[in-house]
């Protein structure tokens, strides 16, 4: 059953004075990929930071944005353990009447999750006209459609293939957000009430046949 992203569907345009609080608020590098949710395992954040060592673009950030979820001690001292400290920022719980601007400062959201029920921020990236690289496993195929490069999520190298790949073609990441957007305009809470009254007319209608 699709959700809506409550990002806009067309792209938020930053402004200079948002560059500046942007820099300024929350220390966020020029270029950064985005990855947005609870920092727990199933999110896959360990091979997520292997694969970010591995990215041959050497001004690039990574901002793990969320709450700390359980067993996440592992991922701090992956982080440690590769030294990558000043490039891996942790900025904690981000409100979501923030998230447009995050994710439109980002240049790739990275979010290689294991399991997702659905995987909202994939379709809110797209929203807001941010490439995105998600897993090909679980609910994010049909999450993010034909408008995202799919990697499997357990393979590191490819990962880190994917995000080189997004970071070294601009043509891509261009397409990808052009697809993005309009992917995400076919997921609105009009459609989603829709699909939810489908659903229970045809358990009522099936129940009834019982």
């Amino acid at each position: 059953m699709p959700l809506s992203a409550h990002c806009r569907r067309t792209r938020w345009q930053l402004s200079a004075s948002a560059g500046d609080c942007r820099s300024q608020r929350w220390g966020l590098p020029e270029r950064f990929l985005l990855f947005v949710g609870t920092l727990e395992p199933r999110k896959n954040l360990v091979r997520l930071v292997e694969a970010f060592s591995r990215v041959r673009d050497t001004q690039i950030g990574l901002v793990l944005a969320g709450g700390k979820g359980w067993l996440y001690n592992e991922l701090f001292a992956k982080v440690e353990a590769l030294d990558l400290s000043e490039k891996v920022i942790f900025p904690g719980y981000v409100m979501s009447k923030e998230l447009p601007l995050w994710y439109n400062a980002a240049t790739i959201l990275a979010y290689p999750s294991i399991y997702e029920g659905f995987g909202l921020p994939v379709l809110e990236a797209q929203a807001c006209g941010t490439p995105v690289l998600t897993s090909n496993v679980s609910s994010l195929p049909e999450a993010a459609g034909d408008a995202a490069l799919l990697v499997n999520p357990y393979d590191v190298e490819a990962i880190a293939a994917g995000l080189n790949r997004l970071l070294t073609s601009e043509s891509l990441r261009c397409d990808l957000r052009e697809r993005g957007l309009g992917h995400a305009q076919k997921f609105s809470w009009p459609r989603a009430a829709q699909e939810t009254a489908r659903v229970y007319r045809r358990a009522l209608a099936e129940g009834e046949r019982a």
